[in-house]
């Protein structure tokens, strides 16, 4: 297969129109940068449309070796007849960090609803994790990266005007976002979802009632976290829904979102491997 050499070919011109999320999630489309990340999506089952790479002739091609990751990746877009290889200006064009960055993948976006979860064999039967309004696609990263080594059932996002797809969170999470199971909805949806599987709701709060380490965090418990701007504020409040917050010895009355979840997650594994 031809190399594509021209910054005005047709693939080129629509992988940078979805650069812009908007448009992005609006084709259904999920870009993955970076061998490790893409191995991931596709061992989760995203199904692969097209994997981008510099030629092998480049010059800029003769720095590290390729990760392990890569020769897996490439061999099954080969397989598939989805891989292409391209100029190293072109891969600067398409590549969301073209420095460290050894292909581009494009993979069509799995379901995101609530709905989908039922079909997953781990999701109802431990922690979720549920991150409301949060922001910054680099906080939700690291919170599915805490996830994934704690072994959380499922990560929702509640009302969030980022994705989990962001490049940033992709990056951030190391892949995670494509090994953890998760959904998106409103507050009201997931409020009840969570109320029709079975599952308590804490939710933390400055000015929660009871500490995270006096919560039982077994069995099927849902834990809701807050922007990193305004926290939960009026949201996921109830007489339902248990007011819990962290010891705090400092002048600062909250943490990261992204390091609030890590203690939740580690603190459930904590009490359910203590029984």
């Amino acid at each position: 297969m031809e190399t594509i050499r021209s910054l005005q070919n047709a693939a080129v011109r629509r992988i940078v129109s979805l650069r812009r999320s908007r448009k992005r999630r609006a084709a259904g489309v999920v870009l993955v940068d970076g061998p490790r990340e893409s191995l991931r999506a596709i061992e989760a089952g995203l199904k692969l449309t097209a994997f981008y790479e510099i030629e092998p002739k480049s010059s800029e091609t003769s720095g590290p070796p390729d990760m392990p990751e890569q020769a897996v990746a490439r061999q099954y877009a080969i397989d598939a007849g989805v891989h292409r290889w391209v100029t190293a200006e072109v891969f600067r064009k398409i590549a969301y960090t073209a420095s460290t960055d050894r292909c581009v993948a494009e993979f069509v976006a799995p379901d995101d609803s609530l709905e989908q979860l039922l079909g997953r064999s781990s999701w109802n039967d431990g922690l979720i994790l549920v991150l409301d309004r949060v922001e910054k696609p680099g906080n939700l990263g690291a919170v599915f990266r805490s996830a994934d080594a704690a072994g959380v059932s499922a990560v929702l996002l509640s009302d969030c005007p980022s994705d989990r797809f962001n490049p940033n969170a992709i990056r951030g999470s190391l892949g995670a976002v494509f090994t953890v199971p998760s959904a998106s909805g409103s507050e009201l949806q997931i409020e009840a979802f969570l109320k029709t599987h079975g599952y308590r709701v804490a939710a933390m709060r400055v000015e929660g009632s009871r500490p995270l380490f006096d919560s039982d965090l077994r069995g099927k418990v849902a834990v809701v976290l807050g922007s990193e701007a305004d926290g939960l504020a009026d949201r996921w409040a109830g007489d339902s829904i248990d007011p819990v917050a962290l010891p705090m010895a400092g002048h600062v009355d909250s943490l990261n979102v992204s390091v609030s979840a890590a203690i939740v997650a580690f603190e459930a594994v904590r009490q359910r491997s203590n029984g």
